[in-house]
């Protein structure tokens, strides 16, 4: 229900909310329906990826425990024919449908080890049980293709779809001491998210989750996927900024942008992010950006916007009724968390719409 109904809320709110007066109190029920709405669906999204990282993992845990035994000649065919640069092993599948030299983000899977050629049986145990969780690999990006699907064991075991060339794979050395894999949250042995950062690669803003894959009390293996924000969130923001003069925006707990409705402002986060090489751009006014004390961070080019976000920021300290919606001059501001990140999304929108 909540698919359908967000436009519908929207369109009130863009008949009833918009037309409240610049004196009008605090907004009422409606307006938080639609910011409500609208969260839950960007979150039901974020929750779906972990879901899938989960699953990939409970497939993997499967699938080592039937590799308990090497089938004869198995461990003979890894290693016919391997690369090794820096230290990095790829093991190389001749009958592989892309071939054994695959292009970068070639649809199959790439395997390696980050322990030279130190092999052991539990190296090729990980291995024999990566080979086999390739199809549910493959499923699992199409299913999101915007993203990046992968596993990686605490023996630097390391299998990643689509294919990652081992002149990329070697920037992953040592891949248990990465994000993608430190994410996760071992101690309750849940997912976990890594926080927004931009993609070198070019698909702009993106995030990682990290769920971590045991046997009983043994770790495996932690299952990650990226996904690209500005695909994820196109369909809410979209959907939001259908409402007249409204602009609505992505940010974490600590104002960083993720994403936004607003053309001029989506474009400003790629490119200074982009010649930054990293995530610099945050919704935040002058008194916030100045307290995260880092000289490279930038305010987004939208004062109104970065305002607003402040006040919700504050006011999340301490907020215990969500959503949040309040008035601010001739500005109404909603705001909702995401539970499965703690992200906050926020709609800006006049009090009036021009006639």
């Amino acid at each position: 229900m909540r698919y359908a109904a967000l436009p519908a809320l929207a369109a009130i709110l863009a008949c009833l909310a918009l037309a409240v007066p610049s004196r009008a109190a605090e907004p009422g029920p409606l307006a938080r329906s639609v910011i409500a709405e609208a969260a839950g669906r960007l979150n039901d999204q974020l929750a779906a990826v972990a879901q899938s990282a989960k699953a990939l993992g409970a497939a993997y845990a499967a699938l080592y425990r039937d590799a308990q035994a090497l089938a004869p000649g198995e461990r003979a065919r890894f290693l016919e024919s391997y690369a090794v640069k820096d230290g990095t092993v790829a093991f190389r599948a001749p009958a592989s449908a892309c071939g054994p030299d695959p292009q970068a983000q070639a649809p199959c899977q790439a395997l390696y080890f980050y322990n030279g050629e130190n092999f052991t049986d539990e190296t090729f145990r990980a291995l024999s049980a990566m080979t086999r969780l390739a199809p549910a690999m493959a499923a699992a990006h199409d299913a999101l293709p915007f993203s990046w699907v992968y596993l990686t064991t605490p023996g630097q075991n390391f299998c990643i779809y689509p294919y990652l060339p081992l002149s990329e794979a070697v920037n992953n050395a040592q891949p248990t001491d990465k994000g993608f894999y430190t994410a996760a949250d071992f101690e309750k042995k849940a997912c976990g998210w890594e926080s927004p950062y931009l993609d070198l690669a070019g698909a702009g803003m993106m995030v990682t989750v990290a769920c971590p894959v045991y046997d009983g009390d043994t770790l495996l293996g932690v299952a990650s996927r990226d996904v690209t924000l500005a695909q994820l969130s196109k369909n809410v923001l979209t959907d939001l900024a259908a409402i007249p003069g409204a602009k609505a925006v992505v940010m974490n707990r600590r104002g960083k942008a993720i994403a936004a409705s607003d053309p001029k402002i989506a474009d400003f986060i790629i490119r200074e992010n982009t010649k930054a090489g990293d995530a610099v751009v945050y919704f935040r006014a002058d008194r916030g950006l100045a307290a995260l004390g880092q000289e490279k961070n930038l305010e987004s080019p939208d004062k109104a916007v970065n305002d607003a976000a402040e006040t919700v920021l504050e006011r999340a300290e301490s907020e215990r009724k969500w959503p949040i919606a309040f008035t601010r001059g001739k500005e109404t501001v909603l705001a909702a968390r995401l539970g499965e990140t703690g992200w906050y999304l926020m709609l800006v929108l006049p009090q009036k719409v021009a006639r």
